[in-house]
């Protein structure tokens, strides 16, 4: 779990959040002048999720699965969103702003989300090794049964 979580959480030298409202702000543009697309929705989790917004992070995953509900990276990406829900509630993210804006699941059934979207994505694409990998590691700290008091210890622990 801790060597993934480090390879989920590495910290870029040169974090820019101008940079990326800047990116978030053009691609709000181009989705008012051409509507939703699943590439531009993806995107939209991305950057949402880079600069910290991880419920829209999580809105635009949504809407790109109304889209297409058999898209693998798709439900990687809603996994991901969970993932960093959890990260976010267990206060555990290593940049960016503190979350003020979190959904009401614990931890453990955020991560228990993001296992389940993880593995849809799995299943779709087999080859998949990121979805292996998270799947094994979340559902290895899931088995410990720890409350959400200690899931959030277990992951600011594994992300260090």
């Amino acid at each position: 779990m801790r060597q993934r979580l480090q390879q989920l959480l590495q910290v870029p030298p040169d974090v820019d959040y101008v940079d990326g409202f800047q990116a978030l702000a053009r691609l709000m543009l181009e989705l008012r002048r051409e509507g939703p697309s699943l590439e531009r929705l993806l995107r939209r989790a991305r950057l949402e999720r880079e600069v910290g917004n991880h419920m829209a992070s999580l809105a635009a995953a949504r809407q790109a699965l109304e889209l297409d509900p058999r898209n693998g990276e798709v439900h990687y990406e809603l996994g991901l969103c969970h993932l960093f829900l959890a990260l976010a509630s267990a206060d555990a993210l290593p940049i960016g702003p503190k979350a003020t804006d979190l959904p009401d699941q614990g931890i453990a059934e955020l991560l228990a989300l993001a296992v389940e979207s993880f593995s849809v994505a799995l299943g779709i694409n087999p080859d998949d090794e990121d979805a292996r990998q998270d799947v094994a590691a979340i559902a290895e700290l899931l088995a410990l049964g720890l409350d959400d008091d200690a899931l959030g210890e277990a992951l600011r622990e594994g992300g260090r």
